[in-house]
This record gives C-alpha cells, sequence and structure tokens, in this order.
C-alpha cells in the first residue's frame, strides 16, 4: 500500500517541477537582447612603427617588430609623432616581414612615429 503512495507522490512531484519550469520562463526561448544606444569607440592599437620615409615616392616602410597583425592591402593608417603629429597612410600590398610598405596620403611622416591602426 505504501508503495502505490509513494510512485503517485513521486509523479506528481515531477509533474508540478515541469508546470513551474514552465510557466516561470525557464524554457529555452530566445530573449530579446538590449540594443546599445551607441557602440563604445575603438582605441587605435599601434601596430608598429615608421622606419624609412621616402619623400621623393611618397611611401614609408613601417617596422611591426614581432606585432601579429598585418594590415590588409589598402587599410587606412595613421602616423603620430610625440607631439601629436599625424600623417594619413595607406597599406600597399608590398609586404616582407617585418616590414610593410604604406603609401602617404598626407601629413609629414618621419622616421620613428607610431603607426596606429
Amino acid at each position: 500500500m505504501r508503495l502505490p503512495a509513494f510512485i503517485l507522490l513521486f509523479r506528481l512531484t515531477i509533474i508540478g517541477t515541469a508546470a513551474f519550469l514552465l510557466f516561470t520562463g525557464a524554457s529555452c526561448a530566445p530573449r530579446a537582447q538590449p540594443t546599445a544606444g551607441r557602440a563604445a569607440p575603438t582605441r587605435p592599437v599601434v601596430i608598429g612603427e615608421v622606419a624609412v620615409v621616402d619623400e621623393e615616392k611618397k611611401f614609408v616602410l613601417i617596422d611591426l617588430d614581432s606585432n601579429l597583425y598585418v594590415p590588409a592591402p589598402g587599410t587606412t593608417l595613421r602616423a603620430t609623432n610625440a607631439s601629436g603629429g599625424t600623417a594619413h597612410l595607406r597599406a600597399s600590398p608590398e609586404q616582407k616581414r617585418p616590414f610593410i610598405a604604406a603609401d602617404i596620403v598626407d601629413g609629414d611622416p618621419a622616421v620613428g612615429d607610431q603607426v596606429e591602426r
């Protein structure tokens, strides 16, 4: 007589737990993601420094050192010197690790300037 009562109690417990989980929102339904008003600003990442400047042909060689990031050809880069002056560069297809070439778009880059993406 005790066994049927125990089985009935067990079944009611399982059904009650399932109903509780179903009705309290613990389901697998996707939840709406909160949308941000605006994206967080990305900080410039230093990828190397200017090693050679050729003013006549309007290009620079950038020393990447051991940086794993190699910009794709056409990527816009920025060279910044210690006084805050900037020059805009465009990565070119010529690459031979640890150096890459970049065309000078505007500004006056100098040897030692930090290059950021």
